[in-house]
Protein backbone atom coordinates (compact mmCIF):
# COMPACT_ATOMS: atom_id res chain seq x y z
CA UNK A 1 0.00 0.00 0.00
CA UNK A 2 1.82 3.11 -0.69
CA UNK A 3 0.59 6.80 -2.70
CA UNK A 4 -3.14 6.52 -0.52
CA UNK A 5 -5.53 9.13 -1.03
CA UNK A 6 -8.04 9.37 1.81
CA UNK A 7 -10.82 10.99 2.97
CA UNK A 8 -11.15 11.47 6.49
CA UNK A 9 -15.13 11.59 7.96
CA UNK A 10 -16.21 11.35 4.43
CA UNK A 11 -20.04 10.59 5.27
CA UNK A 12 -22.13 10.09 1.90
CA UNK A 13 -19.82 12.66 0.27
CA UNK A 14 -16.49 10.49 -0.51
CA UNK A 15 -14.51 12.70 -2.63
CA UNK A 16 -13.49 10.64 -5.89
CA UNK A 17 -10.84 8.51 -6.05
CA UNK A 18 -10.36 8.37 -2.51
CA UNK A 19 -10.71 5.59 0.02
CA UNK A 20 -13.36 7.13 2.54
CA UNK A 21 -12.97 6.89 6.46
CA UNK A 22 -15.83 7.42 8.67
CA UNK A 23 -17.65 6.40 12.25
CA UNK A 24 -20.66 5.68 10.54
CA UNK A 25 -21.11 3.10 7.75
CA UNK A 26 -22.14 4.48 4.19
CA UNK A 27 -22.01 2.66 0.87
CA UNK A 28 -18.67 5.17 0.28
CA UNK A 29 -17.11 4.24 3.56
CA UNK A 30 -14.31 2.20 3.02
CA UNK A 31 -13.23 2.03 6.49
CA UNK A 32 -15.44 2.36 9.47
CA UNK A 33 -13.58 3.74 12.79
CA UNK A 34 -13.79 6.22 15.41
CA UNK A 35 -11.08 8.90 14.00
CA UNK A 36 -10.83 10.61 16.99
CA UNK A 37 -9.14 8.04 19.46
CA UNK A 38 -8.90 5.05 16.52
CA UNK A 39 -5.49 4.35 14.24
CA UNK A 40 -5.69 4.37 11.09
CA UNK A 41 -5.66 1.59 9.15
CA UNK A 42 -2.59 2.24 7.04
CA UNK A 43 1.03 1.75 6.91
CA UNK A 44 3.19 4.45 7.94
CA UNK A 45 4.05 7.15 5.51
CA UNK A 46 1.97 5.70 2.89
CA UNK A 47 -0.30 8.47 2.39
CA UNK A 48 0.17 10.81 -0.56
CA UNK A 49 -3.03 13.29 0.05
CA UNK A 50 -5.60 13.58 2.66
CA UNK A 51 -9.31 15.14 2.14
CA UNK A 52 -10.95 16.82 4.80
CA UNK A 53 -14.18 18.28 4.32
CA UNK A 54 -16.32 19.79 6.55
CA UNK A 55 -15.36 16.90 9.11
CA UNK A 56 -12.64 18.51 11.97
CA UNK A 57 -15.43 21.49 13.28
CA UNK A 58 -17.63 17.95 14.65
CA UNK A 59 -14.54 16.96 16.54
CA UNK A 60 -13.68 17.73 20.42
CA UNK A 61 -9.62 17.58 19.91
CA UNK A 62 -8.13 17.04 16.42
CA UNK A 63 -4.71 16.67 17.93
CA UNK A 64 -4.86 12.56 17.81
CA UNK A 65 -5.79 12.58 14.52
CA UNK A 66 -2.77 15.12 13.25
CA UNK A 67 -0.57 13.24 15.16
CA UNK A 68 -1.78 10.00 12.71
CA UNK A 69 -1.40 12.21 10.00
CA UNK A 70 1.89 12.44 10.74
CA UNK A 71 2.88 8.45 10.75
CA UNK A 72 0.85 7.55 7.84
CA UNK A 73 1.54 10.30 5.50
CA UNK A 74 4.84 10.43 3.02
CA UNK A 75 6.79 12.99 2.60
CA UNK A 76 5.81 15.88 0.18
CA UNK A 77 1.88 14.82 1.22
CA UNK A 78 -0.75 17.19 0.86
CA UNK A 79 -2.91 18.11 3.40
CA UNK A 80 -6.58 19.83 1.96
CA UNK A 81 -9.39 20.57 4.93
CA UNK A 82 -12.04 22.16 4.57
CA UNK A 83 -14.75 23.95 7.36
CA UNK A 84 -17.09 26.55 8.10
CA UNK A 85 -14.85 29.74 8.31
CA UNK A 86 -14.76 30.39 12.07
CA UNK A 87 -16.07 34.14 11.57
CA UNK A 88 -19.06 33.19 9.74
CA UNK A 89 -22.88 31.68 11.57
CA UNK A 90 -22.44 28.27 9.61
CA UNK A 91 -19.57 27.50 12.42
CA UNK A 92 -21.68 28.22 15.08
CA UNK A 93 -24.68 25.54 14.58
CA UNK A 94 -24.93 22.97 17.17
CA UNK A 95 -22.82 20.16 16.97
CA UNK A 96 -19.77 22.13 15.72
CA UNK A 97 -16.73 22.00 18.37
CA UNK A 98 -14.15 24.16 17.11
CA UNK A 99 -14.89 27.21 15.51
CA UNK A 100 -11.11 27.12 12.81
CA UNK A 101 -9.61 30.68 11.85
CA UNK A 102 -5.95 31.13 10.19
CA UNK A 103 -4.52 30.82 13.59
CA UNK A 104 -5.23 27.54 14.32
CA UNK A 105 -2.71 26.17 11.39
CA UNK A 106 -0.48 29.60 11.69
CA UNK A 107 0.10 28.16 15.56
CA UNK A 108 1.20 24.92 14.47
CA UNK A 109 3.20 25.72 11.14
CA UNK A 110 4.38 29.13 11.83
CA UNK A 111 4.75 30.68 14.87
CA UNK A 112 5.39 27.27 16.80
CA UNK A 113 6.07 24.90 14.24
CA UNK A 114 9.23 23.99 16.25
CA UNK A 115 7.45 23.38 19.87
CA UNK A 116 4.70 21.19 17.24
CA UNK A 117 7.28 19.21 15.24
CA UNK A 118 7.91 16.12 17.76
CA UNK A 119 4.65 15.52 19.01
CA UNK A 120 3.20 15.84 14.79
CA UNK A 121 5.91 13.75 13.88
CA UNK A 122 6.56 15.79 11.11
CA UNK A 123 6.97 18.99 9.91
CA UNK A 124 3.22 20.98 8.58
CA UNK A 125 4.01 23.43 5.88
CA UNK A 126 1.50 25.78 5.69
CA UNK A 127 0.92 26.79 2.06
CA UNK A 128 -2.47 28.42 1.03
CA UNK A 129 -5.81 29.89 2.96
CA UNK A 130 -8.63 29.50 0.28
CA UNK A 131 -11.90 31.87 1.10
CA UNK A 132 -14.87 31.17 -0.54
CA UNK A 133 -17.07 34.20 -0.89
CA UNK A 134 -20.45 34.37 -2.49
CA UNK A 135 -20.74 36.39 -5.69
CA UNK A 136 -23.12 38.98 -3.42
CA UNK A 137 -21.05 39.53 -0.74
CA UNK A 138 -18.13 40.21 -2.86
CA UNK A 139 -20.47 42.73 -4.93
CA UNK A 140 -21.78 44.61 -2.04
CA UNK A 141 -17.98 44.75 -0.78
CA UNK A 142 -16.63 46.63 -3.82
CA UNK A 143 -20.15 49.07 -4.13
CA UNK A 144 -19.02 50.17 -0.69
CA UNK A 145 -15.14 50.26 -1.64
CA UNK A 146 -14.52 47.65 1.31
CA UNK A 147 -11.52 45.71 0.65
CA UNK A 148 -11.65 41.87 0.94
CA UNK A 149 -8.45 42.05 2.70
CA UNK A 150 -9.94 44.70 5.45
CA UNK A 151 -13.14 42.53 5.51
CA UNK A 152 -11.37 39.56 6.47
CA UNK A 153 -9.60 41.13 9.12
CA UNK A 154 -12.83 42.96 10.82
CA UNK A 155 -16.22 41.65 9.50
CA UNK A 156 -18.30 38.68 10.44
CA UNK A 157 -20.04 36.70 7.62
CA UNK A 158 -17.72 37.34 4.84
CA UNK A 159 -16.22 34.30 4.11
CA UNK A 160 -18.72 31.06 3.63
CA UNK A 161 -16.42 28.70 3.61
CA UNK A 162 -12.38 27.86 4.79
CA UNK A 163 -10.10 25.84 2.98
CA UNK A 164 -6.46 25.26 4.05
CA UNK A 165 -3.67 23.63 2.30
CA UNK A 166 -0.61 21.98 4.12
CA UNK A 167 2.61 19.79 2.69
CA UNK A 168 3.79 17.16 5.42
CA UNK A 169 7.76 17.32 5.57
CA UNK A 170 9.69 14.64 6.30
CA UNK A 171 13.11 14.81 5.58
CA UNK A 172 13.96 18.45 6.52
CA UNK A 173 13.25 21.52 8.65
CA UNK A 174 10.37 23.06 6.46
CA UNK A 175 11.46 26.41 6.76
CA UNK A 176 8.92 28.86 7.89
CA UNK A 177 7.02 30.57 5.29
CA UNK A 178 4.20 32.57 5.16
CA UNK A 179 1.22 31.33 3.42
CA UNK A 180 -0.63 32.50 0.42
CA UNK A 181 -4.26 33.70 0.44
CA UNK A 182 -6.75 33.88 -2.04
CA UNK A 183 -10.47 33.93 -2.41
CA UNK A 184 -12.89 32.10 -4.42
CA UNK A 185 -16.76 32.33 -5.28
CA UNK A 186 -16.86 27.92 -5.05
CA UNK A 187 -14.61 25.92 -4.06
CA UNK A 188 -13.02 24.39 -6.88
CA UNK A 189 -13.90 27.67 -9.16
CA UNK A 190 -10.61 29.92 -10.26
CA UNK A 191 -8.82 31.48 -7.31
CA UNK A 192 -7.72 35.00 -6.76
CA UNK A 193 -4.58 36.60 -4.96
CA UNK A 194 -6.44 38.59 -1.64
CA UNK A 195 -5.13 41.87 -2.30
CA UNK A 196 -2.83 43.21 0.64
CA UNK A 197 -3.17 46.87 2.37
CA UNK A 198 0.04 48.59 1.03
CA UNK A 199 0.55 49.53 5.02
CA UNK A 200 1.72 46.94 7.28
CA UNK A 201 0.27 46.17 10.64
CA UNK A 202 3.56 47.64 12.23
CA UNK A 203 2.85 51.01 10.40
CA UNK A 204 -0.74 51.51 12.04
CA UNK A 205 1.39 52.33 15.26
CA UNK A 206 3.26 55.45 13.42
CA UNK A 207 3.02 58.14 16.16
CA UNK A 208 1.08 60.35 13.72
CA UNK A 209 -1.23 57.86 12.52
CA UNK A 210 -1.68 56.59 15.88
CA UNK A 211 -2.24 60.40 17.01
CA UNK A 212 -4.48 61.13 14.24
CA UNK A 213 -6.66 58.10 15.22
CA UNK A 214 -7.27 59.10 19.04
CA UNK A 215 -7.85 62.63 18.19
CA UNK A 216 -11.13 61.25 15.63
CA UNK A 217 -12.13 58.96 17.90
CA UNK A 218 -11.83 61.36 20.98
CA UNK A 219 -14.14 64.13 18.46
CA UNK A 220 -17.17 62.33 20.10
CA UNK A 221 -20.45 64.30 19.84
CA UNK A 222 -18.81 66.68 17.59
CA UNK A 223 -18.12 63.78 15.08
CA UNK A 224 -21.41 62.24 15.39
CA UNK A 225 -22.81 65.77 14.85
CA UNK A 226 -20.48 66.31 11.92
CA UNK A 227 -21.36 63.06 10.62
CA UNK A 228 -25.61 64.01 10.53
CA UNK A 229 -24.89 67.13 9.13
CA UNK A 230 -23.38 65.82 6.34
CA UNK A 231 -26.39 63.08 6.10
CA UNK A 232 -28.86 65.23 6.20
CA UNK A 233 -26.91 67.55 3.60
CA UNK A 234 -27.06 65.05 1.74
CA UNK A 235 -30.34 64.06 2.33
CA UNK A 236 -31.59 67.76 1.27
CA UNK A 237 -29.21 67.51 -2.08
CA UNK A 238 -31.14 64.56 -3.50
CA UNK A 239 -34.40 66.35 -3.05
CA UNK A 240 -33.15 69.31 -4.70
CA UNK A 241 -32.29 67.11 -7.93
CA UNK A 242 -35.35 65.45 -7.46
CA UNK A 243 -37.03 68.28 -7.58
CA UNK A 244 -35.29 70.02 -10.64
CA UNK A 245 -36.31 66.87 -12.48
CA UNK A 246 -39.72 67.24 -11.61
CA UNK A 247 -39.99 70.35 -12.73
CA UNK A 248 -37.95 70.34 -16.11
CA UNK A 249 -40.21 67.27 -16.73
CA UNK A 250 -43.38 69.79 -16.18
CA UNK A 251 -41.84 72.18 -18.62
CA UNK A 252 -41.11 69.72 -20.75
CA UNK A 253 -45.18 68.75 -21.03
CA UNK A 254 -46.12 72.09 -21.17
CA UNK A 255 -43.85 73.08 -24.31
CA UNK A 256 -45.02 69.61 -25.47
CA UNK A 257 -48.51 70.51 -24.98
CA UNK A 258 -48.48 74.39 -26.53
CA UNK A 259 -47.24 72.85 -29.99
CA UNK A 260 -50.73 70.82 -30.57
CA UNK A 261 -53.91 71.41 -32.36
CA UNK A 262 -55.60 71.09 -29.22
CA UNK A 263 -53.81 73.45 -27.57
CA UNK A 264 -53.98 76.30 -30.31
CA UNK A 265 -57.35 75.76 -30.84
CA UNK A 266 -58.06 76.37 -27.00
CA UNK A 267 -55.94 79.48 -27.36
CA UNK A 268 -57.81 80.98 -29.96
CA UNK A 269 -61.32 80.46 -28.42
CA UNK A 270 -59.83 82.27 -25.38
CA UNK A 271 -58.76 84.93 -27.84
CA UNK A 272 -62.53 85.14 -29.47
CA UNK A 273 -64.20 84.84 -26.39
CA UNK A 274 -61.78 87.60 -24.56
CA UNK A 275 -62.73 89.93 -27.65
CA UNK A 276 -66.51 89.13 -27.63
CA UNK A 277 -66.35 90.37 -24.03
CA UNK A 278 -64.53 93.43 -24.81
CA UNK A 279 -67.45 94.49 -27.70
CA UNK A 280 -70.05 94.00 -25.57
CA UNK A 281 -68.50 96.16 -22.60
Amino acid sequence: MNNLKIDLGCGACKKEGTIGVDIEPHSCVDYVLNIQNEALPFPDRSVQYVHSSHFLEHIDNPMPLFQELGRVCQNGAELEFWTPYGWSNPAFILSHKIFYNEDHYLHLCVWYKDFWKDFLKANWVLKEFIYIVEPQVLTELYSNKISLDFALKYYKGVVKEFGVSIEIRHDDDGAVCQPKRTFAVERYAQRYPVNVNSLQPNDYLDGDYLNKAIEWFSLGTQQTESLESLQSLELLRGQLLKAQAELEQAEATISAMETSKFWKLRKAWFEVKKALNMKST
